[in-house]
């Protein structure tokens, strides 16, 4: 996982980075509700200058899902 990803991850779900993981499940996290997904996607966004569509966004269910599509965005950059 892409070592600042897990940064803002863990700064948002107030975990260690090394707590998370590709395997990290939105659903099974305690600190990862509804609320905390929109404060992530746009850290995200704000930190890799990226922007995400609604429906990315309400796709994600996993670390590695969001790990995956970051990279889509900025290997296109």
């Amino acid at each position: 996982m892409n070592p600042k990803l897990a940064d803002v991850m863990a700064d948002i779900l107030e975990v260690k980075a090394g707590e998370l993981s590709r395997e990290t499940v939105r659903d099974g996290h305690p600190t990862w509700d509804s609320f905390n997904h929109l404060r992530l996607m746009t850290a995200i966004e704000e930190e890799f200058g990226v922007q995400f569509s609604m429906d990315e966004i309400e796709s994600i269910e996993t670390a590695g899902q969001l790990d995956d599509l970051l990279g889509t965005y900025l290997a296109a950059a």
